[in-house]
């Protein structure tokens, strides 16, 4: 579909049926804002219908493309407008989150849980939330952030190792 597209722009709606709403709940997700996450889902296609033909396939998938541009997207929107990004979690992902630390699941360890990820530093957040509530895969957080599947495991481990220390000493 990526190289018929490339060929032919007309193609190209054969991927945003594909990922749109995965894109948009990627970015709903990063927003809360329903209006703002289909402005920057809309820009988001938009960029990638642009610069479609730089796509080169590495061996990730194109969604993971498309997520790199979409969160340059919510970055650009919180720093142009000097706002501050809130990460929506539900309850099912944030018990799932707390059984991979090893942590009993009650409402007040939920609850600690989303404040502690809310006191990190929002590049340590986002990594937890694309490897654990994204469910992407280290090469993938790695291909969104630009850097190595390895190097994207070391920060998630690193940034996880930080949200147990906030966790426990709080």
């Amino acid at each position: 579909m990526v190289l018929a597209a490339q060929q032919d722009r007309k193609k190209f709606s054969a991927l945003y049926n594909k990922y749109f709403k995965e894109i948009f709940l990627f970015i709903l997700k990063k927003t809360a804002d329903e209006t703002l996450a289909a402005e920057l889902s809309s820009n988001t296609f938009m960029k990638a219908m642009v610069n479609l033909t730089k796509y080169r396939d590495m061996g990730f998938p194109f969604s993971s493309w498309l997520y790199r541009i979409a969160s340059n997207e919510v970055y650009k929107y919180y720093r142009d407008n000097n706002k501050v990004q809130e990460v929506e979690i539900n309850d099912r992902d944030a018990v799932t989150f707390l059984g991979e630390l090893e942590i009993d699941d009650n409402t007040n360890h939920v609850n600690h849980l989303m404040k502690c990820l809310s006191e990190m530093k929002d590049d340590q957040s986002d990594l937890i939330e694309m490897r654990y509530f994204e469910k992407l895969s280290f090469n993938e957080i790695g291909e969104v952030l630009g850097i190595t599947g390895n190097n994207a495991k070391i920060k998630v481990y690193r940034a996880i190792d930080k949200l147990k220390k906030l966790f426990h000493n709080k």
